[in-house]
């Protein structure tokens, strides 16, 4: 236990001093460009941060956000894993979708963004980017999870004649889980950037993408910063916390 507690100091330590170096490093191109409109210091945009983080409009922008980030992935969740299974029990059903995924994975996130546009309202441009961008990544780790199930425990069950919810529950999922985790962690960082990609394009009312389309419109590079900050802090703070959510074993 003693160990443990050190082993987590050490590690807080390093990353504190991490961060310092580069904060220092910001500092000093900050201070060699002078001019604040083309790099801010890490002093104003912390400070910027700081007063924004006291606002309604704030919160409501990633309220929103996250609002959009958390529907995208659990209906592409749910629509992935699905599908996947489906998909796994009939051959012609994961022919018939391989063009399909394939495409989706290897198109820009920004054409999925400009079709999006002109099939949706600004508030669900960024969802169906999310869902879009997302569904693959469910759809092909989960089929990879089902494929790589030992076929040999399958082989002995249908000697036993286990039943095929036993099956199911105590052979199939096992496998398939740390492939569905691996997804989730993949998701999280994706889905984050499509959706504030989404924003800046359809800039709906309250989201942080319309707060960074703002700040460009104004050229407040300081503020640009401090709405970026503060994307890259939530988006952590998001993963970390799904991290501790999830079973022990996962692979986020």
């Amino acid at each position: 236990m003693p160990n443990t507690k050190i082993s987590r100091v050490k590690r807080l330590c390093n990353t504190l001093l991490i961060i310092i170096i580069w904060a220092a490093l910001w500092q000093i191109a900050s201070m060699l460009v002078e001019q604040p409109l083309f790099l801010p210091s890490p002093y104003d945009t912390f400070l910027l941060l700081g007063q924004l983080l006291i606002t309604s409009g704030f919160w409501l922008s990633v309220a929103f956000t996250f609002y959009r980030v958390a529907l995208g992935i659990i209906i592409s969740f749910a629509a992935g894993i699905a599908t996947a299974f489906l998909a796994a029990r009939f051959s012609v059903i994961e022919k018939f979708l391989q063009p399909f995924v394939a495409a989706v994975k290897s198109t820009p996130i920004m054409s999925i963004i400009i079709l999006a546009l002109v099939w949706f309202s600004s508030s669900n441009v960024p969802i169906f980017s999310c869902i879009l961008l997302c569904f693959p990544i469910f759809y092909t780790n989960t089929l990879a999870g089902i494929k790589s199930v030992d076929v040999r425990l399958l082989e002995l069950a249908a000697v036993y004649k286990v039943k095929r919810k036993r099956v199911i529950g105590e052979i199939t999922i096992p496998s398939v889980m740390p492939h569905i985790y691996s997804a989730i962690s993949v998701c999280l960082g994706f889905s984050w950037k499509a959706v504030v990609a989404a924003e800046v394009l359809s800039s709906p009312k309250f989201s942080l993408g319309y707060q960074l389309y703002k700040t460009k419109l104004s050229l407040e590079t300081t503020e640009l910063f401090a709405w970026t900050v503060a994307i890259i802090l939530i988006s952590l703070i998001v993963e970390k916390g799904l991290k501790r959510l999830l079973p022990k074993g996962n692979t986020l």
